[in-house]
């Protein structure tokens, strides 16, 4: 199934801001605006760093024709080039760059300063622009212990704009693809190849917002931004260290991960297909848009969410399927079943609906790959879903109980990567079909078993009010699901009363009365 590039990309991407002031001192400058004019040790002040690797890059540039370009540090020059313990991350190179006439400008060690000195002095003399950049930097300006200076998060996006604004002034044909900074591991994490990289919590946070602020680079246009750091973190937010091996560069399993989560973005951008994708067996796990059709436009309310949330600035965020959708709130659906109860429990609160009608958990992983989230900072996230894997279509199969425990578990560390501060309150699946001895019914009881061991996790309350929707015989009656699946208003009723400690910041209650 082909979905159009603009509803794949551009969609989910912010308007690039304007350039900042590159040309020399000026002394009829006034003092605010000279304060923009870039500085020696300024994080946008290329720096010279002249070394053999420019030198054979520069040369390679000027000599041959490239498609991709690989601008970065050592994570990008430990692809396929470093030697040493990265030596399998060839194999990396060779399956999805390689065939792509792609060239690594990878620099160990480098930050956005001494990468902009290489690209101003050659790295960029391309006779024929290339069809892709992509640039990943910015992590050792983060590094208040390796270096003499750590800029704030703030002047690592002033360098990496300056890095993007180059490359488009260079060549305006080229598409480029700025990645997320990397996350990186703290004092408390342990790597397993030494050397270890434990940053400090400084550094961590720098980095977390320095990569997030990235992202108004992206026009949806020329310059496009992804966030693949989920690729790298636990459900508790800690590093994986499988995969990031000293908490600071992927292993070989790790690189093979985050290009294999990258390949859907490159493919699109290339022009060609995924490389040597892997396909996992849980279908939850597969990133897709609309499946299935429904009452509502599916791509116009992304659209919607993607105009009204920054502007709504959410304290409270809802991700869900229909049961959430048409509950209430922002962005307005076309119906709305439970609209007083909606303005009790979230009245109080700016309140950001993302629940969509006959979404699936691959849904879900789409929408929060494709901006829903990003640049949000809310207190807390209610999140139900997984009821419409259970069921079969012509578009989808069903999933197991342990297929969709794993499908929300990848929804849970995309959110911890894109919100670690958010209380996240998961909703065990709510009972469904009028009878409790319905298939259906023993299916989710195993859903909601495996959901309970998320309670395990720091940060997250795993909510059931299952007991309070159902009669003491364990149906469900009509005045509280009106078809046995979507809650009537007293329904919704009883969801709110159950969210309102929490949402107010209380601890969850040991008893829900009904």
């Amino acid at each position: 199934m082909k979905y159009p590039f603009c509803l794949l990309l551009a969609l989910t991407l912010t308007a690039v801001s304007q350039g900042a002031a590159d040309s020399p001192p000026n002394p009829t400058v006034s003092a605010a605006s000279a304060l923009t004019i870039p500085k020696p040790g300024d994080a946008d002040y290329p720096t010279p760093s002249p070394s053999s690797r420019h030198e054979e890059k520069v040369a390679a540039v000027r000599s041959g024709r490239y498609d991709l370009v690989l601008i970065g540090d050592s994570i990008t020059h430990t692809l396929g080039e470093l030697g040493g313990k990265y030596e399998p991350l060839k194999g990396v190179w060779e399956r999805h760059f390689a065939p792509r006439r792609a060239i690594n400008l990878g620099h160990n060690g480098y930050r956005t300063e001494q990468v902009l000195w290489n690209l101003a002095q050659g790295e960029l003399d391309f006779s024929e622009s290339p069809k892709v950049a992509i640039v990943l930097i910015g992590t050792n300006n983060s590094d208040d212990r390796h270096f003499a200076k750590a800029h704030t998060a703030e002047e690592i996006f002033a360098g990496t704009k300056a890095i993007v604004k180059l490359i488009q002034q260079r060549h305006p044909a080229t598409k480029i693809l700025v990645l997320r900074i990397f996350p990186r591991g703290g004092d408390n994490e342990q790597g397993v190849s030494p050397p270890a990289f434990n940053s400090s919590a400084q550094c961590i946070e720098t980095c977390r917002r320095a990569g997030e602020l990235t992202a108004r680079l992206a026009d949806g246009k020329q310059v496009f931004w992804l966030d693949l750091n989920y690729v790298f973190l636990r459900a508790d937010g800690a590093i994986n260290t499988d995969l990031m091996w000293d908490l600071l560069h992927p292993s070989p399993a790790g690189a093979e991960a985050w290009v294999q989560a990258l390949e859907p973005t490159l493919a699109q951008l290339m022009g060609d297909k995924p490389l040597a994708v892997e396909v996992p067996s849980n279908s939850t796990l597969t990133p897709v848009p609309k499946l299935e059709e429904d009452s509502y436009d599916w791509y116009a309310r992304h659209a919607d969410v993607l105009r009204v949330k920054d502007r709504l600035n959410p304290e409270v965020v809802l991700i869900g399927d229909s049961i959430t959708h048409f509950w209430g709130g922002e962005p307005k659906a076309a119906q709305a079943n439970g609209p007083a109860s909606w303005q009790v429990a979230f009245g109080p609160y700016r309140t950001l609906n993302l629940g969509f009608g006959w979404d699936r958990i691959q849904n879900v992983l789409w929408r929060l790959d494709h901006g829903e989230l990003d640049g949000l900072h809310p207190r807390v996230i209610v999140l139900h879903i997984g009821t419409n894997n259970t069921s079969e279509t012509e578009h989808a199969r069903r999933n197991t109980p342990a297929e969709i425990a794993e499908g929300i578990r990848a929804i849970v560390r995309r959110l911890r990567a894109k919100t670690p501060e958010a209380r996240i309150v998961l909703m065990k699946v709510f009972p469904r079909e009028q009878r409790p001895d319905h298939p259906r019914r023993r299916q989710i009881d195993e859903i909601n078993r495996l959901l309970g061991e998320f309670a395990r996790l720091p940060g997250v309350t795993v909510l059931d009010i299952g007991p309070q929707l159902t009669l003491p015989d364990g149906a469900i009656s009509a005045e509280i699901m009106r078809d046995y699946c979507h809650p009537t208003e007293p329904g919704y009723r009883i969801w709110g009363g159950a969210l309102a400690p929490l949402l107010a910041g209380e601890p969850p209650p040991t008893a829900q009365p009904r």
